[in-house]
């Protein structure tokens, strides 16, 4: 079971961390999540412990515990490839470069398939003004009220806000009617891949770009799926500098 670990202070190491959860050892990793640029730590740590019973133990003993002076959380996390939470947060850093460099720009339509709380759809909107728009589209209605407040907060009005239907992969948009698709975090939850990519490609225009980050599921599976289907050409690949990750931004264009 991988665990997350926050509200760590800055100074706590994973020897600290490992000491904490010394009654449910063995630990498999302990690694404190750190700035790709800067080094320094982001406030969390992950956490792999070998069975459920003792992730569920060192859950329920640990979570509120206190840790060099702070209160810390322990909860369960999705399990992670090498390097993607750390991609992830540079991500969120780096939103509107990433944006900028994909190709986002104004007047455009932008569809984010699986916005979640809106760390892209903000941005996209604000870049593609009052003449663009921005579909967020999302099958959790929490995370779509988030979105909605913060647009609401930043006096954006071009965001339209879809909660879909998990059990349905249709895309209620006209062919041909997006520059920029987002599917971010997503396509390891998605079953019938082949739907999705003929959905995603109906309503991209013939020059638009389809941006994918398949965390949980990495590049090279990814990869393999777009080559299968064959919907999709790979235009470039986008990331820091130096850094690897199992799984990083791929730009794709129609073939």
């Amino acid at each position: 079971m991988q665990l997350y670990v926050g509200g760590l202070s800055q100074d706590t190491t994973e020897v600290d961390i490992e000491k904490a959860f010394s009654g449910v050892h063995p630990l498999q990793l302990v690694k404190v999540i750190r700035d790709i640029e800067s080094g320094k730590s982001r406030g969390f740590a992950i956490v792999k412990i070998p069975t459920e019973e003792k992730g569920e133990e060192a859950i329920k003993s640990l979570n509120g515990t206190i840790l060099r002076g702070k209160s810390v959380l322990v909860r369960r996390m999705p399990e992670t490839l090498p390097g993607e939470i750390e991609f992830r947060e540079w991500l969120t850093d780096h939103s509107v470069e990433v944006l900028a460099h994909i190709g986002v720009r104004e007047a455009q339509t932008v569809l984010d398939y699986g916005c979640g709380p809106g760390i892209f759809t903000i941005p996209c909107a604000k870049m593609v003004g009052r003449r663009g728009k921005v579909y967020a589209f999302d099958v959790r209605p929490s995370l779509l009220k988030q979105l909605k407040e913060k647009a609401k907060e930043a006096a954006l009005s071009n965001i339209i806000a879809v909660l879909s239907d998990k059990s349905k992969l249709e895309i209620d948009l006209p062919d041909r009617s997006i520059n920029i698709i987002l599917v971010y975090d997503v396509m390891h939850e998605i079953k019938d891949r082949t739907k999705l990519l003929q959905e995603l490609h109906r309503v991209l225009k013939e020059d638009g770009i389809l941006s994918v980050f398949p965390m949980h599921m990495g590049t090279d599976k990814l990869m393999d799926v777009m080559r299968e289907y064959g919907l999709f050409c790979l235009r470039d690949r986008y990331g820091p500098p130096g850094f690897k990750a199992a799984s990083q931004i791929l730009n794709f264009k129609k073939c």
